[in-house]
């Protein structure tokens, strides 16, 4: 079928609209157009008016480049003529849903659109919405208008929400509006909510009713439609781009995040991690920090008060001397028993020794403070004993120092582990990776100078040296645990970002996401299953696998009885944070665990049907069709606002607004190819093993560690 611009026409309009082509408005114009009005209302659909409009105004071919070029070389007399043919159309909704129509297609280039906008074009639009006839070629035409970009053209669009949204309501059963609208909003009300710490048009929030596009795209989402796709997609794109700025207008509206938590039950594991994305971004700009910081006195004086007998039988039941008290109340003890030492015999050396081994211990190994003496007027002062350091941190470099002057080779561990705390108690962190990653070329089986690494902000380098680090024959169960906890945090945040980027079914990275979530479960376990009860890190640890176990489980409960173990111990975490120091803090993760449990039960029973819907469609593959594609009248229209070709007459890529075209599942044993054969790292950059090619690598070291239990495997799978 020739599409618009295509200058197919009747042969008795040919001649004069012609005769008119790039001409400027004239009565001598208005009177042609009355002639040709018959042509118009006479042509069956938007497609045909539309081309009858192309050729009567001697359009160029709107659906390629070549032709939006010529349109820009001639835009006033365009824009002119279309204007005043639609400004002098009275009542011809066909004529002028025509050219709206044309302009929208206009929109595809950028340098257009903003032309057109600053003409004002959406006055053309809007009151079209009103009109029952005009209603959809509207809605059409602020689809392809918002979907084709333009910040300033998105947020003019998007102050005009309350008009989509009344048009929703107001026509419950039009699938058309409902498919459109939803698309249009999801398209344009990302300008006001996107931004990092700050969005970047606070003027717009401010005066948004957030509020009533949320409640109007629930109400509307949980209807039965016929074709639910497109409706659902970018539902579910609007809620998960807005949680982070419209954080108060979610909890006002508690169904929206209901919409969320149930969406992390979908089959597609793209909208599972964007709606769990969704979810930790709902608190993070509000949530309080996590504590950091660790008081001596605090913990001594919780141990005088009593250890609560329900708490004290699971350090009993754990092991009391492997507990977190016990160790961090004797190291404290040995602690200030080797500075007064230090401070009488002046040994920096043994001193160096004494600390090494206690930092391996536990966090807070190292307490700061100083040797301390009242003055004259009773006020504490620090003392000067005679020692080359006042704060007891400071002793760190002086007593490494010492170690290294007596040239053990056996020792010299101990004097790099002493300048690693140091760095980190400072909060110079990438001197303590610097000096972590130096002592590794001498020993790469000291596992605290991983764990040092794992403090990278960068989660690719602190994933892969906490992997490594549990690998290591020199650990003790503090280092242990804490690398965990590392690689669990650094592998979550990996994966999540990873799948929220909507990587394709057969891109690699997509199965790399999903190596990254499994590696942060699977750590996850042991730690809550292995670490202290009363180690500070449970908690966040915890909030992690609760998270990761409702999004990767493929089978689970509504009421999450599969999960009351793990929710019994982060209740059991609480107590003890609360009986060791203060309520735990209101962190991020704490409030997206609490909001996804708290929910979670309604949020399945309410929207559990939609995304099984959206599902459905997925599993058939291929291109769902949408509302309006399926009107024998109207479709020819929609296609040919979707269309743009390249001069070689192939089609252009990337016009269609379109999500993943299928459902995408796990593979699992595919997954298993993106994590490393000896210390289990997932990335995409491993390489295999030369001589087998079956099991792959981080890099050398890693399999020449794995060599001795490889060794055997590989030659079989030669032989």
């Amino acid at each position: 079928m020739p599409g618009p611009g295509s200058r197919k026409s009747h042969k008795k309009s040919k001649s004069k609209a012609s005769s008119n082509a790039g001409a400027s408005s004239s009565a001598d114009d208005k009177d042609v157009f009355h002639v040709y009005v018959p042509d118009i209302e006479n042509a069956e659909g938007w497609n045909a008016i539309v081309n009858r409009l192309c050729a009567f105004f001697n359009l160029p071919d709107l659906t390629r480049r070549s032709g939006l070029k010529k349109v820009h070389q001639n835009f006033q007399n365009i824009y002119d003529r279309l204007n005043t043919a639609y400004q002098t159309a009275g009542d011809n909704w066909k004529l002028k849903g025509g050219i709206v129509g044309i302009v929208a297609k206009m929109c595809v280039d950028s340098l257009l659109r903003n032309k057109l906008f600053e003409k004002g074009i959406l006055d053309l639009i809007m009151p079209m919405l009103d009109v029952k006839e005009t209603r959809h070629v509207a809605l059409r035409a602020l689809s392809t208008i918002t979907h084709h970009g333009g910040v300033q053209a998105r947020g003019d669009i998007a102050v005009q929400a309350h008009y989509l949204t009344k048009l929703m309501r107001d026509h419950p059963n039009d699938e058309k509006i409902a498919e459109l609208g939803i698309i249009i909003l999801s398209h344009c009300i990302c300008v006001i909510t996107e931004g990092d710490e700050k969005p970047k048009r606070p003027e717009l929030l401010r005066n948004f009713d957030m509020v009533d596009v949320l409640k109007t795209i629930v109400e509307t989402v949980k209807r039965p439609h016929s074709y639910p796709r497109a409706m659902i997609e970018h539902a579910v794109e609007l809620f998960t781009g807005a949680t982070l700025h419209a954080s108060k207008a979610f909890k006002a509206y508690p169904p929206a995040i209901k919409f969320l938590v149930a969406g992390m039950r979908s089959k597609d594991w793209p909208t599972r991690c964007s709606c769990l994305g969704a979810i930790l971004y709902l608190d993070r700009l509000n949530a309080e920090n996590d504590t950091r910081t660790f008081d001596p006195r605090r913990l001594m004086g919780a141990i005088q008060r009593g250890v609560p007998r329900h708490l004290n039988d699971i350090l009993m039941a754990y092991g009391p001397t492997r507990s977190e008290v016990y160790l961090t109340m004797s190291c404290t003890t040995e602690f200030q028993k080797a500075m007064m030492a230090c401070a009488q015999d002046k040994d920096l050396y043994s001193l160096g020794l004494k600390l090494s081994k206690l930092i391996l211990k536990t966090e807070f190994s190292i307490s700061e403070g100083g040797f301390m003496f009242e003055d004259a007027n009773g006020r504490p002062v620090v003392a000067d004993v005679g020692l080359p350091f006042k704060m007891y941190s400071e002793s760190l470099p002086h007593a490494a120092k010492a170690i290294r002057a007596k040239r053990k080779p056996e020792e010299q561990d101990f004097a790099d582990i002493l300048d690693i705390k140091y760095y980190i108690m400072k909060q110079r962190i990438p001197d303590a990776i610097s000096h972590a990653n130096k002592a590794l070329q001498r020993n790469p089986q000291q596992a605290y100078f991983h764990y040092a690494s794992t403090l990278s902000a960068d989660n690719v380098l602190g994933l892969r040296a906490a992997k490594k680090g549990l690998k290591c024959k020199m650990i003790t169960p503090f280092v242990k645990y804490q690398m965990t906890q590392r690689a669990v945090e650094h592998a979550g945040d990996m994966g999540l970002k990873i799948l929220q980027d909507l990587p394709d079914a057969g891109d690699q990275k997509w199965e790399e996401g999903i190596a990254f979530l499994m590696s942060a479960i699977e750590d996850a376990k042991i730690y809550v299953d292995e670490a202290p009860p009363d180690n500070r890190h449970m908690k966040n640890v915890g909030y992690w696998y609760v998270l990761l176990s409702i999004l990767t489980r493929e089978q689970l409960s509504p009421d999450l009885c599969e999960l009351d173990g793990n929710l019994k111990k982060l209740k059991i975490a609480d107590e003890f944070s609360k009986f060791l120091s203060d309520k735990p803090p209101n962190t991020f993760l704490r409030l997206a665990q609490q909001t996804v449990v708290t929910y979670y039960s309604e949020a399945v029973k309410e929207f559990g049907d939609v995304y099984a819907a959206l599902d459905e469609v997925k599993v058939k593959g291929g291109p769902a069709p949408t509302a309006f594609e399926k009107e024998t009248i109207d479709d020819d229209l929609e296609s040919w606002l979707e269309e743009m070709y390249l001069e070689d007459g192939g089609k252009e890529l990337g016009v269609r607004c379109e999500a993943s075209e299928t459902l995408r599942t796990v593979n699992f044993a595919n997954v298993k190819l993106y994590r490393c054969s000896f210390c289990g790292n997932p990335s995409a950059a491993l390489k295999k093993c030369s001589q087998c090619s079956k099991t792959r690598y981080c890099d050398s070291s890693c399999q020449k560690l794995h060599w001795v239990t490889h060794k055997k495997e590989c030659s079989k799978a030669q032989g």
